[in-house]
């Protein structure tokens, strides 16, 4: 976060000091920030991307595990209605039976 937040502040002409003072810290705490040496804390993070005309989401591009979106959906509107029913199959060996034929149905 700490890169984003210079990258950001430079792409803005902004200095260190000036952000310092928008955020209420000194210009020291910016480079503690932007050097990862101190944590941001989210207030702070808030009001730097007010001070900074970012998104919140800015600071955020490419942190954290990157969760793939599946190929096709897993189930659509009818499939739905289809899942439940068969979740109210009361017999479970006739619930089993289905869930079996409709495997061997995805397969073919």
């Amino acid at each position: 976060m700490g890169r984003r937040l210079r990258a950001r502040r430079q792409s803005l002409g902004m200095s260190q000091r000036k952000l310092g003072e928008l955020l209420g810290v000194s210009f020291q705490q910016i480079q503690k920030y932007e050097r990862g040496t101190n944590r941001i804390a989210v207030t702070t993070l808030v009001r730097a991307a007010a001070a900074l005309s970012a998104p919140m989401s800015f600071f955020f591009e490419g942190v954290g595990p990157q969760v793939k979106k599946p190929a096709e959906p897993m189930l659509h509107g009818g499939d739905i209605v289809i899942a439940q029913s068969l979740a109210k199959i009361e017999d479970l060996k006739v619930r089993a039976a289905f869930r079996t034929l409709i495997r061997a149905l995805a397969q073919g």
